[in-house]
């Protein structure tokens, strides 16, 4: 070692600002952490104040035992809890909190507060801190329970600050980590306010008991038909309880959302349970799409490790395994419960909800790009090997695209779904007549300004509910919807629809929005990435305000579409990528029946 470097001792308010990049990552943490402590305190009331995204103010208040004065300066002491008092005790915890961090470390990146009532005391007091190591407590008037205010986050780490996002992302951040607490504490009231207003109020249910999942505080805060299709799940077994809801295999989409993992009440994320719950619809949904689902794992406290990860958002089996094998075996219980075939009979087909449902494997590619620009040289590629197209420009003067409806010798649909063209010269088209409806409206909507679309003003608006997540990115879109004529309204649970192309009159708003929202992997994201996915939107917006699959078709509408579609810059597929022609040639057709003549 050189003589002339100096270690130092780390002053412990420095040492305590470190840690707090462990624990306190943003105002959620704060907020995840105060949660934690209220629900230990057994509190059945919880309110939540969030100014200016959770970066100005914090306060969390509860009506539960609260703390004892003498035990007030400790309690910002590190690595101080009533939680736990040896190693040992890991193994049987049952509590929310458990590292004694979290106030400690909330002080050192913010101004703290707090007042409490102990449920053995007349009287409330107060701890009030100048500095890291300067407090005082005096008493204070409080009916019940304790109120923590956290004012300024990160004020005193400027570092850390600049890497806060905007105040409407870290309120969503708010929402995520305080919706897994709702689900699961059905017996519990929550209030919150977000800038003085009240944005959520949930009444506790009556009778309901923690770490259970009610319907009727799942459908207050998610608002979705979905929910009442929830399937219930139990299985109980070597030490391991499963139960929750999953959703109805009709319910399958392509966004990860609405999905909560709680074991032992504690909300987790584990991409084994994850994978282990979707197993469970193997030959129900397509592949790679995803399900709502809400699944409360109870096990044995020595059959895991809670301490994993500092924000305890972690966990480890001690078999993973035994863990997986439960939750994919109530899940495949659960799901064969409400459909009425048997895996054994692949012939049969059942209809519900509008939907097919074949116990089949369907054959998807996982590494299919979901970009549109990489689909459109996807469905270049294919039509090349298929000798339909040598190149995009050339293609145009090869096949003549040109209006010249006496070209056509006959022009008819089969199964409600796609268009057969024969034309004088020995050649047959197969159109796809929603693929190319969807081409014919992608590039409308792509040239288009809002002074081009013909709108229909709808004498009811079309109200569609959404989560509060959603909302806040609905507010941010709206100006960038209005631009393609979709005019609507925000309001406290949805929005109110006063407007639309005439194309998207009969569109299911509810299931538009839901794949817009897929389109990327965090929504809040999504109004800033809208230049680089405007065209994978403009293609959502296409397949919805399109003829559909299954719709009948006169010959007008089937010459419309034709020829609109062969004027298009790329004739050959939808926006998604999908081939919208099958071009064959007579001679094919012969050899396809050894016919040489």
């Amino acid at each position: 070692m050189n003589k002339g470097i100096k270690l130092n001792t780390l002053p412990q308010e420095l040492v305590n600002q470190i840690a707090a990049g462990e624990v306190i990552e943003r105002p959620a943490s704060v907020v995840k952490e105060l949660m934690d402590n209220s629900i230990d305190a057994q509190a059945t009331k919880i309110e939540i104040k969030i100014v200016n995204g959770g970066i100005d103010l914090i306060e969390v208040s509860d009506n539960g035992n609260g703390i004892p004065q003498e035990n007030l300066p400790s309690i910002f002491k590190t690595h101080t809890t009533s939680k736990i008092s040896s190693f040992e005790d890991l193994n049987n915890l049952l509590t929310m909190g458990f590292r004694g961090e979290a106030l400690s470390t909330i002080l050192s990146v913010a101004n703290v507060n707090l007042i409490s009532k102990y449920v053995d005391s007349d009287i409330a007091n107060e701890i009030v801190f100048k500095d890291f190591d300067n407090h005082t407590v005096k008493k204070a008037a409080r009916e019940s329970g304790t109120v923590v205010s956290v004012r300024n986050i990160f004020e005193n780490i400027p570092a850390r600050r600049k890497f806060l996002k905007s105040a409407q992302t870290e309120y969503k951040k708010i929402l995520d980590t305080l919706y897994p607490y709702f689900l699961i504490y059905p017996n519990i009231s929550f209030v919150v306010w977000k800038d003085s207003k009240k944005v959520i109020d949930l009444r506790n249910i009556p009778n309901a008991k923690a770490d259970t999942v009610e319907k009727e505080r799942i459908e207050s805060l998610m608002k979705e038909d979905f929910v009442k299709r929830m399937v219930k799940l139990f299985y109980d077994g070597g030490g391991i309880k499963v139960k929750g809801l999953v959703g109805h295999p009709s319910d399958h989409q392509k966004r990860i959302s609405n999905q909560y993992i709680f074991v032992n009440r504690r909300p987790v994320w584990d991409n084994g349970i994850a994978r282990a719950i979707l197993s469970g619809y193997e030959r129900y949904i397509p592949f790679g799409e995803k399900v709502p689902f809400i699944v409360l794992i109870d096990i044995n406290p020595d059959l895991i490790d809670v301490n994993v990860h500092p924000r305890k958002e972690e966990i480890r089996f001690l078999n993973p395994f035994r863990a997986y094998s439960a939750v994919e075996e109530a899940v495949k219980k659960a799901i064969t419960g409400v459909t009425s075939f048997k895996m054994d009979t692949p012939m049969i087909n059942i209809q519900r909800d509008g939907k097919i449902y074949t116990p089949r494997d369907i054959s998807f590619k996982s590494n299919q790009s979901g970009s549109v620009r990489d689909s459109l040289l996807f469905s270049k590629e294919v039509f090349s090997d298929t000798g339909y197209v040598k190149s995009i420009a050339s293609e145009k003067s090869e096949i003549e695209f040109k209006d010249e409806e006496q070209g056509i010798r006959n022009i008819f649909q089969i199964f409600n779904k796609y268009i057969v063209i024969e034309f004088d010269s020995d050649i047959l088209w197969i159109v796809d007549q929603h693929a190319a409806a969807e081409r014919i409206t992608f590039e409308k909507l792509k040239k288009s300004n809002g002074d081009s679309i013909e709108k229909q003003n709808l004498l009811v608006p079309y109200t569609v509910q959404f989560s509060e997540s959603e909302l806040i990115v609905l507010r941010e879109m709206k100006e960038f919807f209005s631009e393609f004529g979709i005019e609507y309204t925000v309001t406290d649970t949805g929005i109110e629809i006063s407007s639309t192309p005439v194309e998207f009159v009969n569109t299911d708003f509810k299931k538009f929005f839901d794949e817009i929202f897929a389109l990327s992997e965090d929504i809040s994201n999504l109004s800033k990435e809208i230049n680089k996915l405007k065209e994978d939107i403009l293609a959502t917006m296409a397949c919805h305000g399109s003829v559909r699959s299954g719709q009948y078709l006169h010959r007008e509408e089937m010459m419309d579409i034709y020829k609109k579609l062969i004027v298009c810059e790329n004739p050959y597929s939808c926006p998604h990528g999908r081939p919208a022609v099958w071009k064959l040639k007579l001679s094919d057709i012969d050899m396809n029946f050894e016919r040489t003549y």
